[in-house]
């Protein structure tokens, strides 16, 4: 099979969700996230809220 017979609808997209999710879905701060969206602070406040 050659790479012309794949239709570029079943191309996934370039990486964009990473790059879309530079505002934390917690607090809203810019900056870098973790794979969840949430920055370095909330994911360990939410850690630390389920144990």
């Amino acid at each position: 099979m050659s790479d012309a017979a794949t239709p570029p609808d079943e191309n996934p997209p370039p990486d964009q969700s990473r790059q879309a999710h530079t505002v934390c879905r917690r607090c809203g701060t810019p900056g870098p996230v973790g794979d969840d969206g949430f920055c370095d602070k909330c994911e360990k406040a939410l850690e630390q809220a389920c144990l």
